[in-house]
């Protein structure tokens, strides 16, 4: 089973988050809000197939309900943890919300940070669109102090993803380009969530927010919010000046919103 977790503590009492990254990204991009979320959690921030330090794996299933379904199965035979909070971004949240579907009895609540999958039809096109990134991650991957000061290269990586690419600071750029250019697990888990999208029934019992910013580039409305896929009870929040993904441009909202949601 490919799958990687870190685990962040103060002591075990606490209830489980999850904490599922998106497509060409790893564990890391969540490290600047488990400092503060663990106060409240135990937090496990999950590496997915062939990403950060998670293996890549010859005949496993790569769409999102089986990657849910993998987190799941993991956080029982290596954590033990039978209950839990998630939370995800991108590729992340659409997982997140299939495992709630899966197990409404396990899973307690879902933050869904920009979930892909709420598109009418799912994409077909053979590469993906971040596909520049990855190229342009993968050169700069060995000079990022100087790639980060030059601010035409700094916006070819990262002006797709968000309006506020000035604003990013260097750990943020660092973690990401080294995630994207040694994801190998990039064209698989494309591949897993093409043509598809989320049609899953979760259940009333697991509380569901759907946060969306403003400014979303990579999946804008209309094109990829379709609210009529969702649970009724669900809330639908949208972050103001706000971009995909959605804990670099307001960390303190991001916090706030998956405490709410978990109730804690």
């Amino acid at each position: 089973m490919s799958i990687a977790s870190k685990v962040s503590k103060s002591h075990d009492s606490k209830p489980a988050l999850v904490l599922v990254h998106g497509l060409g990204s790893a564990g890391t991009i969540w490290k600047s809000l488990i400092p503060e979320l663990k106060n409240e959690f135990t937090v496990y921030s999950i590496d997915l197939p062939g990403h950060g330090e998670a293996a890549l794996v010859n005949g496993e299933e790569y769409d999102p309900r089986s990657l849910g379904a993998m987190i799941l199965r993991h956080m029982h035979e290596v954590h033990n943890v039978q209950e839990m909070h998630v939370a995800g971004n991108s590729l992340g949240g659409w997982i997140t919300l299939e495992m709630a579907a899966l197990a409404p009895t396990r899973v307690a609540s879902v933050t869904a940070l920009a979930p892909a999958g709420l598109w009418l039809e799912g994409p077909t096109m053979r590469i993906p669109p971040s596909i520049d990134s990855r190229i342009l991650a993968k050169i700069t991957q060995f000079f990022m102090p100087i790639a980060f000061h030059l601010p035409a290269l700094k916006a070819i990586g990262y002006r797709k993803i968000t309006h506020l690419w000035r604003d990013l600071s260097y750990e943020t750029c660092k973690d990401s380009v080294i995630a994207m250019a040694r994801s190998k697990g990039y064209k698989p888990l494309w591949e897993g969530m093409k043509s598809k999208r989320f049609d899953s029934k979760i259940d009333s019992r697991v509380n569901v927010s759907i946060v969306f910013g403003s400014s979303d580039l990579t999946l804008p409305a209309p094109l990829a919010q379709e609210k009529s896929y969702l649970p009724e009870h669900a809330k639908f929040i949208r972050v103001p000046n706000c971009a995909h993904v959605i804990m670099w441009n307001h960390r303190e909202t991001t916090i706030k919103l998956i405490k709410e949601t978990a109730g804690v």
